[in-house]
């Protein structure tokens, strides 16, 4: 949980710009995800690992496997699990909720798969609020980038005025500025002009870029 609003002294508790909360998950067999909020929010659901069964009050079943990225507006009327759909392997999991931009939130649901190969060595737009670049669509000004890179890769990316950033690693080790960030670990960006940095083995990132 890359943030936690049970600890009264982090910072960031409540979230970074219009992120609410990153979790990542590994579920052992037939587990479900945590709930999600009973507001309003954007749920980005990305499967690096396994295979999640979709189950909505409605009795509709789904499913999200390996490279699958997940798009969900989720109402306060809308009731949603999600669990490893393996009774013998576990699935690794990565679940975003966004703030929505403002006015009644429409519903949307939406997933597609991003594979490995058009991900390697670039910053590929997963989400974003208009969908270019077939990226899911989000009610919110929000870019989120997934990328898989080769030791030594390097990537910069630009941030607007007033845009914040939040890097998550996924797995291996990066090298941001002076620090070295392994799998698991995210670092807070704020008035900044970019996102630089390296890997210093084989990694995989997340990158929102955030209003």
């Amino acid at each position: 949980m890359s943030f936690d609003p049970e600890n009264v002294i982090d910072p960031l508790r409540a979230g970074f710009h219009t992120l609410e909360s990153l979790n990542e998950e590994n579920l052992g067999p037939e587990m479900s995800l945590y709930p999600h909020p009973r507001e309003e929010t954007e749920i980005l659901t990305y499967v690096r690992e396994g295979n999640l069964i979709l189950q909505e009050e409605s009795g509709r079943i789904g499913q999200l496997g390996t490279g699958e990225f997940q798009h969900l507006s989720a109402r306060r009327d809308r009731r949603h699990r999600a669990l490893n759909g393996s009774m013998t392997r576990p699935a690794h999991v990565f679940q975003s909720c966004i703030t929505p931009d403002s006015g009644t939130l429409r519903p949307l649901q939406q997933q597609r798969r991003f594979p490995v190969a058009a991900r390697e060595g670039v910053l590929l737009l997963v989400a974003s609020p208009d969908g270019r670049e077939a990226s899911l669509r989000i009610h919110q000004n929000v870019r989120v980038y997934s990328s898989v890179l080769l030791l030594g890769q390097h990537l910069i990316h630009e941030l607007g005025l007033g845009r914040g950033a939040w890097l998550h690693v996924v797995t291996g080790r990066i090298l941001l500025r002076e620090h070295h960030l392994r799998g698991g670990d995210g670092a807070a960006l704020d008035d900044e002009a970019a996102v630089s940095f390296t890997a210093e083995e084989p990694a995989e990132i997340l990158l929102f870029d955030l209003a």
